[in-house]
């Protein structure tokens, strides 16, 4: 990896956010103020992956590097790294479920709001989103703070920003600190541990689709909770959230103690990149 000045990676990562907060105005363009909130989000996810991934592969073209520095090819390899972090997300959002149902017991029923066509598009927006996040937020970005400021800020800096960006969004700022904080914490050392985007990205994905299915309400969801006490989630919300951020953090300290994996990787391909 070429040196660069230090403003090189914050200009990328301040390009990413641009990139982000822009595809938000450029869908309301494309589909009107009228369109149908499950094509609209899906719209506004298309148009962030595409200028996320463009505006990171001109700073890999510019450097010299491939994806294939963060493990993206086209080769059993990927595969598998792809279904391990599908798995990983999963069972992390199958404990978030639990957490929840701990404190807050309810059972399941089938959604009866669910539309089909609300799914699909939900299911695509969640893999576009997966993949615009952990391409910028994980990737070359990472690995630049990584090289100039050492693994603790290349995780933390992202981080702030991917909290930052969901607080934009409306989300309530202590489930953005400890949830969505934690869970950026968890990313990225899982990225340091593995330098994999492929599994990183599906774990985020199948994570956010499992969520999708069980826990949240929407016209895209398969199931629906019902809860014994409709308050019991608003009142043990900060307990849930802070048992949701144990888990992160438990499971992000186990990858960063694994993150010589990343400097190993790093040394081997700073001669071939």
């Amino acid at each position: 990896m070429p040196p660069r000045s230090a403003w090189y990676v914050w200009g990328y990562l301040l390009l990413v956010s641009i990139a982000a907060f822009g595809a938000a105005f450029l869908a309301m363009i494309v589909t009107g103020r009228n369109a149908d909130p499950a094509q609209a989000w899906l719209a506004r996810c298309a148009l962030v992956v595409a200028l996320v991934v463009g505006v990171t592969w001109l700073y890999l073209r510019r450097d010299g590097l491939r994806w294939s520095r963060y493990g993206v090819s086209a080769d059993a390899r990927s595969a598998v790294a792809c279904f391990a972090g599908m798995a990983g997300g999963a069972l992390l959002a199958l404990s978030w479920t639990l957490i929840v149902w701990a404190w807050a017991p309810f059972h399941w029923q089938s959604n009866p709001a669910l539309r089909i066509d609300a799914l699909l598009t939900g299911v695509l927006a969640a893999v576009a989103m997966g993949v615009a996040e952990e391409v910028g937020y994980r990737s070359y970005g990472l690995e630049r703070l990584h090289v100039q400021y050492g693994a603790a800020i290349s995780v933390l800096a992202p981080s702030a920003v991917f909290v930052l960006a969901h607080l934009s969004g409306g989300m309530p700022w202590l489930a953005g600190l400890l949830v969505v904080g934690s869970g950026s914490l968890l990313y990225g050392s899982l990225m340091l541990a593995s330098r994999s985007l492929p599994f990183v990205a599906a774990f985020h994905i199948a994570n956010n689709l499992v969520q999708d299915a069980l826990l949240r309400t929407g016209t895209g969801s398969l199931w629906q909770p019902v809860f014994e006490n409709a308050e019991a989630p608003h009142r043990h919300q900060l307990v849930i959230w802070m048992c949701m951020a144990g888990v992160n953090l438990a499971i992000a300290g186990w990858a960063w103690t694994h993150r010589t994996r990343f400097r190993t990787a790093e040394a081997a391909l700073g001669s071939r990149s």
